[in-house]
């Protein structure tokens, strides 16, 4: 990328249009002799979005290099996602289970060791938001009341072809008339060493924590009858991630 150069004569005149120059660039101050780097900070780390109902979302779930990839599949809490190919029960293979989940002890009936009634944690920290550890810049995974926002923002249909790709999933378009459409691809989901529902349906992590039972965590969830904003999981779960800015 090229910098762009540009003269002023005084610190004055650089300040009052230092808001609308072109990043990056350098800028040199006659009157004082000072110089000026200012760095271009893309907060989008180069991934694609789209606008609506006042939040940028990610056109693509981490791990995917397209709209219909299905991207990589992860746990609630856990940055580490993994593709269909390393899900199984074999060694090296990740399950999916209570006995794999980062933040549990193995069991399904005990206390969680975090988001849980001690802590008092009810929304991902950073460092164990797959968004924030996968795509950097200011890129984080939704709320569940942004999922909400979502849903009331958009029209849903259900495609068994999106865009003649042949893979099956949720078309979003906004209702403001704007254009902007996301597509969520029927990416099924994993528990118990498999991927199951490849093609009938899809979900989607929030970064919210079931309060009413800490053994869940909220997401989006999707099939041919329909998108449920706000669906709870157990947080052993291997869902996509589709990452916000806003």
């Amino acid at each position: 990328m090229g910098k762009y150069l540009k003269l002023f004569e005084n610190h004055t005149e650089y300040e009052n249009a230092s808001q609308n120059l072109i990043l990056p660039n350098v800028s040199l101050c006659v009157a004082e002799n000072e110089v000026h780097y200012n760095p271009f900070v893309d907060p989008y780390n180069g991934h694609p979005y789209v606008e609506i109902g006042g939040l940028k979302w990610a056109t693509m779930n981490v791990g995917a290099t397209s709209e219909t990839d299905y991207g990589l599949y992860f746990q609630w809490g856990d940055t580490q996602g993994y593709t269909a190919d390393q899900v199984g029960s074999g060694e090296g293979q990740k399950y999916f289970g209570w006995a794999d989940y980062k933040y549990g002890d193995g069991t399904s009936t005990t206390e969680m060791t975090k988001y849980n009634s001690t802590d008092g944690l009810t929304t991902l920290e950073a460092v164990d938001d797959a968004a924030v550890a996968n795509w950097g810049g200011s890129w984080r995974m939704p709320t569940t009341a942004e999922f909400q926002a979502l849903g009331a923002a958009v029209n849903t249909v259900w495609t068994n072809d999106y865009q003649s790709t042949g893979i099956k999933g949720i078309i979003c378009t906004a209702k403001d008339g704007s254009g902007a459409q996301l597509f969520f691809p029927a990416a099924g989901g994993c528990y118990d060493g498999s991927v199951g529902g490849v093609g009938d349906g899809g979900c989607c992590w929030s970064s919210s924590l079931d309060t009413r039972d800490r053994q869940y965590a909220y997401g989006l969830s999707f099939d041919s009858d329909g998108a449920y904003w706000v669906s709870d999981f157990h947080r052993y779960y291997g869902y996509s991630v589709r990452p916000v800015v806003g």
